[in-house]
């Protein structure tokens, strides 16, 4: 039996495949590499950061650190972040 490689998707082509707006998926992404990051580089479990945000559950914590990232809104992952002692600001421009 032969197995075909995943070939790596564009991230518009993703956002386009899970019917999430591009920029909702760009934002929720680096939330996303954000908060991954942290916890890597300070040794933080899915498990502990779950305890830390209350209504959070490690299995939702799973699923975002796996990319699929319509398990979260943007509003939780901002959050997630101040728990983490972050300040996120977002800026807007005329396309």
């Amino acid at each position: 039996m032969k197995t075909e490689k995943l070939k790596p998707q564009s991230l518009e082509r993703l956002a386009d495949d899970w019917g999430i707006d591009i920029q909702v998926f760009r934002i929720k992404m680096e939330l996303i590499d954000t908060i991954k990051n942290h916890c890597l580089d300070n040794k933080i479990s899915q498990r502990k950061l779950a305890s830390l945000v209350p209504g959070l559950s490690q299995d939702r914590i799973s699923k975002i650190f796996s990319g699929q990232v319509g398990h979260m809104t943007i509003d939780k992952l901002v959050e997630i972040l101040s728990v983490l002692n972050y300040t996120v600001a977002l800026k807007a421009r005329a396309a």
